[in-house]
């Protein structure tokens, strides 16, 4: 899994590359065979301004054959909006996986339905198992 960071308006240090590198390696662990590519955007929005939560990280997750899955989280301390960014990568990444593979699944099945004979024009969808049009 290879990881993009790009900072705005803050500047990068090595202790919050550890600690973004360090929550998502345990956040995305499971998903990591599958993820080609982690985008993470790290911006103060209100600049060296003192603010309350104008720190924003947006973690752009890339699995090949699907929609790239797009978390931010805003918060006024950096390491607090990286946490709360992982964990919901992790959750966000799980449903994407999962509606994949049930779009996957219901296209194989009407595939096998589709070489039936005499069931042409009849749809399968995981609800009920044989729609007519």
């Amino acid at each position: 899994m290879r990881t993009i960071i790009h900072a705005q308006n803050i500047s990068l240090t090595n202790a919050i590359r550890a600690h973004l590198d360090r929550r998502l390696a345990v956040s995305l662990q499971r998903f990591e065979a599958r993820i080609s590519l982690v985008e993470v955007y790290i911006k103060d929005i209100n600049g060296s301004d003192k603010g309350v939560d104008d720190k924003s990280v947006l973690i752009k997750i890339h699995v090949p054959g699907m929609a790239a899955v797009i978390i931010e989280n805003t918060a006024s301390d950096l390491y607090t909006s990286i946490n709360i960014a992982a964990r919901r990568s992790k959750r966000a990444l799980k449903r994407a996986l999962r509606r994949q593979q049930r779009i996957e699944r219901q296209q194989s099945m009407q595939l096998e339905f589709d070489r039936l004979p005499g069931l042409a024009g009849l749809r399968v969808n995981a609800l009920n198992p044989i729609d007519k049009p």
